[in-house]
Formats: C-alpha cells, structure tokens, sequence
C-alpha cells in the first residue's frame, strides 16, 4: 500500500482553486445567466415606484437646504441672516421664475402666482409639501402651506431658531415681482412665528 503523501507548491493550490472557481462561475452563468450577469441600471430603478424616487430624493435635498440654513444662521445671527434673506430674494424670484417659464406655468396676475408658487415649491420639496388657495381672482389671493417638509424636518433635527420665514417672505415676493413688476407676497402667518401654518396674500396693484 502506498502511503505517499503528496504535496503541491503553493502557485499550483493557487492555479487549482482559480480553475476551479472559473468553473464554477461558468457553470452558474448557464444556470442562472440573468442573475449571475446582473441586471442594468433601468432594471434596478424600475423596482422602485416613481413616488419613491422622487420622496427620497427631495427629502435629501430638503435635509442640505435645512442644514446650510441653519449653518448660515449661526455664522450671520438673526439679524444678518435676515438681511441677507432680503438681499437675495430678488434674485432667487427671478431664478424661479426662470424655472416656472422653463415649464410652461404661465401667468401675470395673484391666480397665476397663487397656482405657480405652490407648483414650484413641490418640486423643490417633494409629496409631503401640502397647500390650500383659500381665495383666487386676479386681484388678490391667500396660499396657505399646510405641510411644510422643510420646517417638518427642522424640528426633527430640533431646530428652534426662525431658518426659513425669512426667505419665504423675500423669496416668494421676489418670483411675484418677476412675474409681474404690480404683484406682491406678503407672508402673513409663519410656523416658527407661533403660527398653525404658513399663510401668503397675493395681490395685484392697481
């Protein structure tokens, strides 16, 4: 009886196990060639529900924007904050009325902006983003915000400083003006003023 033991250098163990694992791959691409090979990009985003999609990418574009509101709060302070709000607001209405033109949502008048605000600020922050048009004419208008994914995700990060009237009085009075030099937003009832909701007039200037 033979009692050899024998023995391979350690690049031959290595070849061996190689071989065999490339075996064994291609015995599962026979088998199972689809998932084995993987699917394509399409494939995997077609698992996922369009309202998925677009809830979890605006809920992380909503969680940046709280943050570097915040961040800006605590390097500015209220004051410079708010100033700077007022600074920019202009600009940021001009910039969204871009978008708005881009889209197709046309209009001059407190109906228009009343439909076109909230359109926008949807986009921007997603399904949770909530609105009511209480009063509609050309001349004068009332939006209410009933759910705002913005200040819902400040007090979950328990943010208690005013991050956000500010810019949504500036801004929105900003777009209102672009969109017609005679119209104006005024915000008239804020969340993190004590308010149940944030509540805009539109009006249209003789």
């Amino acid at each position: 009886m033979d009692t050899k033991i024998s023995s391979t250098s350690r690049r031959g163990f290595l070849k061996g196990v190689a071989v065999g694992a490339s075996g064994y791959a291609l015995s599962s691409l026979l088998i199972y060639p689809k998932e084995a090979m993987g699917q394509s990009i399409e494939d995997y985003l077609g698992k996922v529900p369009m309202e998925a999609r677009w809830k979890i990418a605006t809920s992380s574009g909503v969680l940046l924007n709280v943050r570097f509101l915040k961040a800006r709060y605590d390097q500015e302070g209220k004051e410079k904050f708010v100033e700077s709000a007022k600074q920019r607001g202009p600009v940021s209405g001009a910039q969204l009325k871009g978008l708005a033109d881009s889209l197709g949502f046309t209009g001059n008048d407190a109906k228009s902006m009343a439909a076109i605000m909230p359109a926008l600020m949807t986009i921007f922050s997603g399904p949770e983003q909530k609105y009511e048009i209480e009063e509609a004419t050309a001349e004068k208008a009332r939006v209410k915000c009933t759910n705002c994914a913005l200040w819902n995700a400040a007090q979950r990060m328990k943010i208690t400083e005013d991050i956000c009237s500010s810019g949504s009085q500036y801004m929105l009075d900003g777009l209102a003006k672009a969109l017609n030099p005679k119209l104006t937003s005024t915000l008239v009832k804020a969340r993190p003023l004590g308010d149940s909701v944030c509540e805009w007039v539109i009006e249209l200037k003789a």
